[in-house]
């Protein structure tokens, strides 16, 4: 039973069939939809996007007309550098091999180190602010234990050799002292609050929330194991806080039945009171702990993408450097490879492109990839980079230009094989017409015709082991008979009107070389 109406599936697979069904499907899917129409939400989007525009643009006119002192100057590039030195101190990947995860962990532990430093000062300033009468005693004692803990914390990550043992001790030390040090000074501040002051009770509750920033604090050690246990003692020690310090149920606590009649008929608010904190603080943590498993995932994708981008890296590095020994061992061991030839092809050819009419600086281009296999080929050489581990972008950027010379003189060879080929398989009576087709394809360029034609005279001029040497006169009748399907009219013709004046720069280039 045929369908009713057909699949984009369907046209893509027999996409010479039914255009006019095509076209109605088309037609149809696409109907009462038009793509240049602009929404109201799109007005809106352009109205903020055009208004932030010339703000922008107000703001930079403003900063180019202020004049620009030597002091101002200075202060920019104080900001800067300061901005730049309180941002690294702050960054957890400055620096870091994201594969070793005790580098990581000890990169973490020591940008939670510095904010537990701004913490502490936070904390005394509450613990000494957080109440009309502080008992300095306390306050004494509480910044001899966080001494303490941020001089044991730094013995412990920089203490080598780093190992990830201790580097986890110390993410469990400055994870459990943040949390413990915040429930303590909203206890202290809860405590010592005089609840007919309406002060004492906001900065109470702005205590209660250094709870939650402590929760993020751990959270920005990217891991979901560690949260999640943190978060039940959370959950216990801040329920424990409703029971005997916010409310104390404990002493309406008698019997369930005193205790129920309280939380639900006598001091109902209590009860959502304790509700709402626990379920604020349940959802909080559900969407920190998402934040916190989605980087983590992210964190396992960038190491499995870096690995494999360094097994690349190795094979990259192999590849390249047996392809470049390959183009060196054929250079050395090519029957026409010394730079005498190589030369002498290239002036050669750098004089035909230039009798076709061609561009100073086309010839020169001519002029330097004739030779190019023979004066850049030691460039090619990778031994410095290929016992580094890890590649940086500069690496990167060096070996790719190495690549794309090595490709070029590739190209060279390949034209200097060709030569080989043709004129070898002439001379042998192999030269059928399935093997001129195939030669005809490689390189058909008018520079690559060139070359050819120049290297083809300085292997005809030249002795192998197939042929004995040939003489001006004899060289020009074989290219004109033998091997005119290999090149264009044009530049055969030019090269046999011109073939004295080649004759010339091939003596002087001979005997300029012996001298």
């Amino acid at each position: 039973m045929a369908k009713p109406e057909k699949s984009l599936d369907d046209f893509f697979k027999k996409a010479d069939q039914d255009p006019e069904a095509l076209k109605e499907y088309v037609e149809r899917s696409t109907r009462g939809t038009d793509p240049n129409e602009t929404t109201r939400l799109d007005k809106i989007a352009l109205f903020f996007k055009t208004m932030f525009d010339k703000i922008r643009a107000f703001s930079t006119k403003e900063d180019k007309e202020r004049k620009d002192t030597s002091f101002r100057r200075r202060m920019r590039i104080f900001h800067r550098r300061f901005v730049k030195r309180v941002v690294d101190r702050f960054n957890f990947e400055a620096g870091v091999d994201i594969l070793d995860e005790t580098s990581v962990l000890y990169r973490r532990n020591r940008v939670i180190k510095n904010i537990l430093i701004v913490t502490n000062l936070v904390f005394l300033l509450f613990t000494a602010i957080g109440v009309r009468e502080p008992n300095y005693i306390v306050i004494f004692g509480f910044g001899i234990f966080m001494f303490a803990i941020n001089t044991t914390l730094k013995r412990i990550i920089r203490e080598k050799p780093r190992t990830l043992l201790k580097q986890q001790m110390a993410m469990y030390i400055a994870s459990t002292y943040i949390l413990l040090a915040s429930i303590g000074v909203y206890i202290k501040l809860r405590v010592g609050a005089n609840p007919d002051y309406l002060v004492d009770f906001s900065i109470t509750q702005a205590g209660y929330v250094l709870i939650y920033f402590a929760l993020v604090v751990i959270a920005l050690y990217q891991d979901a194991r560690l949260l999640r246990f943190m978060f039940k003692w959370v959950l216990v020690l801040v329920t424990l806080i409703h029971v005997f310090i916010m409310h104390p149920l404990y002493l309406e606590a008698s019997s369930l039945e005193n205790l129920f009649n309280y939380l639900y008929y006598t001091n109902p608010e209590v009860t959502i009171d304790i509700l709402l904190r626990t379920l604020v603080l349940i959802i909080f943590n559900i969407a920190l702990y998402s934040s916190v498993a989605i980087g983590e995932m992210m964190n396992n994708k960038r190491k499995e993408e870096l690995i494999k981008r360094r097994d690349m890296e190795t094979d990259f590095k192999a590849v390249v450097g047996d392809v470049f020994d390959v183009i060196s061992v054929f250079n050395t061991h090519s029957l026409i490879e010394d730079t005498t030839s190589a030369h002498r092809v290239a002036e050669i050819a750098s004089r035909l492109g230039n009798v076709l009419g061609l561009s100073p600086n086309v010839c020169q281009e001519i002029f330097q990839y004739s030779k190019i296999h023979v004066d850049r080929v030691k460039d090619l050489s990778i031994l410095e980079y290929e016992s580094k581990e890890v590649l940086n972008e500069r690496d990167y950027q060096i070996i790719r230009e190495k690549t794309i010379l090595g490709s070029v003189i590739i190209k060279r060879l390949q034209l200097n094989q060709k030569t080989e080929d043709i004129v070898r398989a002439h001379f042998e009576k192999t030269a059928d017409k399935a093997f001129t087709e195939r030669m005809k394809r490689i390189q058909r360029s008018q520079e690559g015709q060139i070359i050819l034609m120049a290297e083809m005279y300085e292997v005809l001029r030249q002795s192998r082991n197939y042929k004995t040497a040939l003489n001006h006169k004899r060289a020009i009748e074989l290219l004109e008979l033998e091997f005119k399907e290999y090149f264009e009219p044009y530049i055969l013709d030019r090269f046999i009107k011109y073939s004295g004046e080649f004759e010339d720069y091939y003596q002087r280039f001979r005997m300029k070389m012996a001298t």
